[in-house]
């Protein structure tokens, strides 16, 4: 809890010296100082106590995984402790340049290219907005005090790499390149299977034109990797990545959906513990009542609601289908959480489909500060705090991306129904 605190109070410093700033006109060095400094220690603080080893993901899986499929394939899925490669084999070969250079190197390059990964990323956020004035400094804001960007950064992830992917698909949904947006989204799917679910919605859509780039990329990629490395090597994937996870659900503080959160309510459990447990009817009930509602309740409001005639719709249901593929997924990991601050970035510049009011504005606040604070695992001595802490605080991504989903579907059936309205 006191590191919350502390981060509360750093953003509510670096807020308050900025609205002096601007107040004061203050120009030139000074203004970089004074925007600068409360950043640079954000940035530090959030960095620190990033719950992680440096690079724990990228030395686990993408650094082994780059010369593995090079030199042995076979023993690509030979996980040892934690997490192994969980990819299709071909993305492997995209680590291997970098995985002949000493470990620290690579981890340092990895990095590097992450920076810069975020910062195109921001670039490309304002470019998209159009955000002027304070929303730039919003917008900037939103990826400076977002925990799960650092906690990708810091586990040497790919994350924020799809973070950029899917900001460049919102180019494409704006300037009408369907077929590159499928591709887009085909690739990020790949890397990130609960982005599958975009792909499900453009079915469901009938946008066939994005289905075709879709389906085609999809092809392309996994026959490619089929025919560098075998068809054993892919059934060795499909089992070991996804039928082991398939009703088995973890349990540990940082897996953020559906069965992250009932599997720690129903059940006492290790925090820390990323292996698959065997489960009881009544989460089985719980989840399929839960998941039932989220799907349902989404295809329905989009179902009545029509397709989106604007662009600022299209961002909308966009953002609602990118909250339920972090929702349902069987393993959706607190870093995927990032992919929030495209719906939220879009609202701070109108450009999202979102009623204007007090109602509406602190709900997007709060959903966004669940979503936005940093990945701890926090376990108090009281124990009735750390009963609360472990069956609801832990969860708190999950309520915020919840809360969100809400928030969004209400603003669909909002926008729809006074759209209808006679004039």
């Amino acid at each position: 809890m006191v590191i919350y605190l502390i981060y509360g109070l750093l953003i509510l410093a670096t807020v308050s010296l900025n609205s002096i700033v601007i107040k004061s006109k203050t120009q030139g060095f000074s203004l970089w100082l004074s925007y600068g400094l409360p950043a640079l220690a954000m940035a530090i603080f959030s960095w620190i106590v990033s719950w992680s080893n440096f690079c724990g993901d990228f030395n686990k899986s993408y650094y082994p995984a780059g010369r593995l499929i090079i030199e042995d394939p076979s023993r690509l899925y030979e996980w040892g402790k934690g997490l192994g490669f969980v990819n299709i084999p071909i993305f492997a070969i995209l680590f291997t340049p970098i995985s002949f250079l000493p470990k620290l190197a690579a981890q340092i390059l990895i990095t590097i290219l992450g920076l810069i990964c975020i910062f195109l990323s921001g670039y490309l956020l304002l470019k998209l907005t159009k955000a002027s004035g304070w929303q730039k400094l919003a917008i900037a804001g939103l990826i400076l005090v977002n925990g799960p960007l650092y906690y990708s950064l810091k586990q040497g992830n790919s994350t924020h790499f799809v973070f950029l992917m899917l900001i460049a698909a919102l180019f494409c949904i704006r300037d009408r390149r369907e077929i590159w947006l499928g591709v887009l989204l085909a690739i990020a799917a790949l890397i990130k299977i609960p982005l599958f679910v975009l792909g499900v919605y453009f079915v469901m859509r009938g946008r066939w034109r994005v289905v075709v780039g879709f389906s085609a990329a999809l092809l392309a990629i996994v026959a490619a990797s089929v025919l560098l490395f075998g068809v054993d090597l892919h059934i060795t994937w499909f089992e070991k990545c996804i039928l082991s996870f398939a009703g088995k659900p973890l349990a540990a503080f940082n897996v953020q959906s559906v069965d992250g959160f009932l599997v720690r309510l129903l059940n006492d459990v290790d925090l820390k513990s990323w292996q698959p447990l065997e489960i009881g009817w009544e989460f089985k009930v719980w989840r399929y009542l839960l998941i039932s509602v989220l799907v349902g309740g989404t295809i329905w409001v989009c179902w009545r609601s029509k397709p989106p005639r604007t662009i600022e719709s299209e961002y909308l249901e966009f953002s609602i289908v990118l909250c339920i593929a972090l929702l349902i997924a069987p393993i959706s990991w607190t870093h995927y959480y990032l992919y929030l601050v495209l719906p939220l970035s879009l609202y701070i510049c109108d450009r999202l489909a979102v009623p204007q009011g007090k109602i509406w504005f602190n709900s997007i606040a709060l959903s966004t500060a669940l979503v936005s604070l940093p990945v701890i695992l926090d376990k108090p001595s009281n124990p009735i705090f750390q009963f609360f802490g472990s069956k609801f605080l832990v969860s708190h991504y999950f309520f915020g991306g919840l809360m969100l989903l809400g928030i969004l579907l209400a603003a669909r059936w909002h926008t729809a129904k006074h759209s209808q309205l006679p004039v």
